[in-house]
């Protein structure tokens, strides 16, 4: 058992690693972000044998997405770490036949950013008696706090309120507003929905 544990230690560790280096680049300079990547690896590079980890990817709808998928790879490729990979072409379906191979394959740890915020909880109980963490990255998922081991992303209702404090300043409090949301159903959308208009009350 302290065997098993250590490895689940180790797995949900290396994703952590792994999301933070995607993750972070997303608000800095690309020179930045590169040596802040490289920074993170020198601090924590490891070669992990026998560690697998399932990505259980949104989609590539935007270049912030396809830098993401394509940062995880690298830092997975520099820290030994094996990664099986899914992109989930926007389809929450495909996500969740992606995150059940990973539990067929037994992988270590297994990482997603959800394309919708509701639906996960049967698929996310199938990993946890798997005993298979589970990392949300950027997106939060509505399912109890028991079902994930943590989650990696932003605050997007604060994003919400921000962009309509901006706006409002610029348009002097008067004016229309067309609002062009994101993904429909996605945390993103939804936090940003209700962000933007608390400030717009």
């Amino acid at each position: 058992m302290k065997r098993v544990t250590g490895i689940i230690q180790r797995a949900a560790a290396s994703l952590i690693v792994l999301s933070l280096i995607a993750c972070g680049q997303a608000s800095l300079s690309p020179a930045a972000s590169t040596q802040q990547a490289a920074a993170t690896l020198d601090a924590e590079k490891k070669t992990y044998k026998h560690l697998v980890v399932g990505f259980a990817q949104v989609g590539a709808e935007s270049e912030w997405r396809t830098g993401n998928t394509q940062s995880i790879q690298d830092a997975a490729e520099s820290l030994g770490v094996e990664l099986k990979f899914i992109d989930g072409q926007q389809v929450q379906e495909n996500q969740i036949a992606a995150i059940r191979t990973f539990i067929a394959q037994q992988v270590d740890v297994i990482g997603v950013s959800p394309v919708v915020e509701t639906g996960w909880e049967s698929v996310f109980q199938e990993a946890k008696e798997a005993n298979i963490p589970i990392i949300l990255v950027d997106r939060q998922a509505a399912v109890p706090e028991d079902l994930y081991a943590t989650r990696l992303g932003s605050d997007f209702a604060e994003e919400g309120r921000n962009a309509a404090r901006v706006m409002v300043k610029l348009l002097d409090g008067k004016g229309s507003i067309v609002e062009l949301t994101g993904t429909k159903d996605s945390a993103p959308a939804l936090d940003r929905y209700s962000g933007f208009r608390e400030v717009l009350k």
